[in-house]
């Protein structure tokens, strides 16, 4: 497989995305089956700013623009697969660099997928499913007690971006997909390990309680059907 091939220029005028995020769209990428290709919805950003007069004025000082994404992710990826910590492996999609595309500059990700190689379910796909039991939430609970001993400092802890299926070397688990970086001009949570897993830990038990909510309004209205 080429450069090219793989880091661009590639065509995306005529590729439906996978996935459709609050700012980004999801492809896959045309070349190789275990990547995925994330780009800036800039009308979505545009429209995001417009209500946000205070955020757009600072954001046109930032030479990165609304790249800047990229960076907070790539910094916190780099930064978390790589100091001590007591996870082996953190649970989190691999980032493999940038690629030019004819939407723009693009994200190279990991594909998380299911068995037929398809891109994996989320917790939210798997909830509305029914397909979560008491079993599963104690893999979650695993899962963000990983994250926190990791220190990975999320900015949006949401059942969205959390992927249930098996990475590019084929092992099962869940997977960190999005929702991660440092955004705030002073880095709190990233300073302090215990302020982070604190703030973590209690977004995640307002994600489960939802959840959890959610499953038994299905049941219940299952039982009156």
């Amino acid at each position: 497989m080429s450069f090219q091939s793989v880091f661009g220029p590639l065509d995306l005028d005529a590729e439906a995305p996978l996935a459709i995020g609050g700012d980004r769209h999801i492809f896959q990428h045309p070349n190789a089956a275990s990547l995925l290709v994330k780009v800036m919805d800039m009308r979505a950003r545009a429209v995001y700013l417009e209500a946000r007069p205070l955020k757009r004025w600072y954001k046109q000082f930032q030479r990165e623009s609304a790249y800047r994404v990229y960076l907070n992710e790539l910094s916190e990826y780099v930064t978390t697969t790589t100091r001590p910590s007591g996870v082996w492996q953190v649970p989190m999609a691999r980032i493999v660099g940038v690629a030019q595309t004819s939407l723009g500059l693009g994200l190279l990700v990991e594909k998380i997928t299911d068995a037929a190689g398809n891109i994996a379910p989320t917790v939210t796909d798997l909830a509305k499913q029914g397909r979560v039991d008491a079993k599963f939430f104690e893999q979650l609970d695993e899962f963000f007690d990983d994250l926190a001993d990791a220190h990975v400092v999320l900015h949006d802890v949401s059942a969205s971006n959390i992927a249930c299926g098996q990475n590019a070397d084929g092992k099962p688990g869940m997977y960190l997909i999005d929702g991660f970086g440092v955004l705030p001009l002073v880095p709190l949570y990233a300073w302090s390990k215990r302020l982070n897993r604190w703030r973590m830990l209690r977004k995640y038990q307002k994600m489960r309680r939802s959840l959890e909510a959610r499953i038994r309004a299905m049941g219940h209205g299952q039982g009156q059907a």
